[in-house]
């Protein structure tokens, strides 16, 4: 087993993984905080939950579906052992594991995951989506005299991108040295006055000539805000020629390392989240009052979900809905059954924020999950609302 890349058609992909016999998803964070001399806590604590599974699956009935489930945790013996390692990267680590097959998908993470194991026809990826939306894209771009490098920054992993050099050629206007006169003296300071403002033209050139080639990264990697981080005089060169959710930060950081960068910017994209966040609440609810392209509340929203009309879904992280379902699919709120049916067709479901995200991902919508403010924003909504593509 190796730890995959992780990205949105990754994420497409698990949600598609069916299996009629069960789908096996688990989810551990390898905490430094809990080290042991022996074994970690969290290694303890996935033992106890595989147990408990191990338990359950024993008391199925069904002898031949019993015997697959018991062999398929067998079968992954070694990938648990790679999942738990303590010297593997990651902090949140989850596995995708059909029981029917013998593929299996892992990812890794700098974020942390609600530890768990869950079987389900599906697989389970709520915890995911709640875990990667914490730290969704970003750009860090570092500025300075010497040029620009660019670093890619998602799930809490960070990944240099190569940058641009600036070349001052100070070669071509000497200063003038020596002793001189006063008469002297006055024009090598008008000399020297000259020769600065020639360099910081220059470099103004070179930073606007780079912008673009950041605006296109952005683009391509699908960053939901670009920190800018470098002198002020730097930073506003560039911030308006990138467009977007652009942040200035006056600071000279070249010499960090990708890792430490994003510590020290953390506090301004956990704003940027959150404004991200309010913002399109409000625009969802904007929409949605004056008869747009918005829903609010869970049945304005799983009808426009079972119409393919949403474009953005909107989900409180820690909100939980109940629901059902059709047999062809459709998704509807408690009691809210569908005119020609009766209540038995309509399957219960109370795990409908699964179903929302899995309809969402199916249909080429954004999820993006809420907390804090912009959580709160939606609360009279009953922590669910969307951004129709009409």
């Amino acid at each position: 087993m190796e730890f995959e890349r992780f990205g949105r058609a990754a994420l497409r992909e698990v949600v598609s993984m069916h299996d009629e016999l069960g789908v096996l998803s688990f989810y551990v964070t390898a905490s430094p905080q809990e080290e042991a001399a022996v074994k970690p806590a969290w290694r303890i604590r996935f033992g106890n939950e595989l147990s408990e599974l191990r338990e359950q699956m024993t008391a199925v009935r069904d002898r031949e579906r019993r015997t697959a489930l018991l062999n398929r945790l067998d079968e992954l013996e070694t990938d648990f052992e790679q999942l738990l390692d303590p010297t593997e990267s990651g902090l949140g680590r989850v596995m995708f594991a059909p029981v029917g097959d013998g593929r299996a998908r892992s990812f890794s993470f700098q974020v942390p995951v609600a530890d768990q194991i869950v079987m389900e026809s599906t697989a389970y990826v709520r915890p995911l989506v709640n875990a990667v939306e914490a730290a969704p894209p970003a750009g860090f771009v570092v500025l300075s005299r010497d040029g620009l490098k660019m670093i890619d920054y998602r799930y809490g992993l960070t990944e240099e991108l190569g940058g641009t050099s600036f070349e001052i050629p100070v070669e071509e206007w000497k200063q003038m040295r020596g002793p001189a006169t006063a008469e002297l003296a006055r024009s090598a300071a008008t000399h020297r006055d000259k020769f600065e403002r020639r360099v910081e033209e220059n470099l103004t050139r070179q930073l606007r000539a780079a912008a673009p080639g950041v605006a296109e990264e952005a683009r391509r990697r699908g960053w939901q805000t670009v920190v800018l981080l470098g002198d002020v005089q730097l930073t506003e060169i560039v911030a308006p020629l990138v467009g977007g959710d652009v942040l200035q930060v006056d600071a000279v950081v070249d010499s960090l390392p990708p890792a430490k960068l994003a510590e020290y910017v953390e506090p301004q994209l956990r704003a940027a989240r959150t404004r991200h966040g309010v913002e399109l609440t409000e625009r969802a609810r904007d929409a949605a009052l004056s008869g747009g392209p918005g829903a609010l509340g869970l049945e304005a929203t799983l009808g426009a979900l079972n119409d393919s009309r949403v474009a953005q879904l909107l989900l409180d992280e820690s909100a939980e809905w109940d629901g059902g379902r059709t047999e062809d699919g459709r998704l509807y709120a408690r009691r809210d059954v569908p005119q020609g049916q009766s209540g038995e067709e309509v399957v219960p479901d109370p795990t409908m924020g699964e179903r929302m995200i899995e309809r969402a991902l199916d249909i080429d919508a954004e999820v993006i999950v809420l907390d804090g403010e912009a959580a709160q924003d939606l609360a009279e909504s009953g922590g669910v609302a969307a951004i129709l593509r009409w």
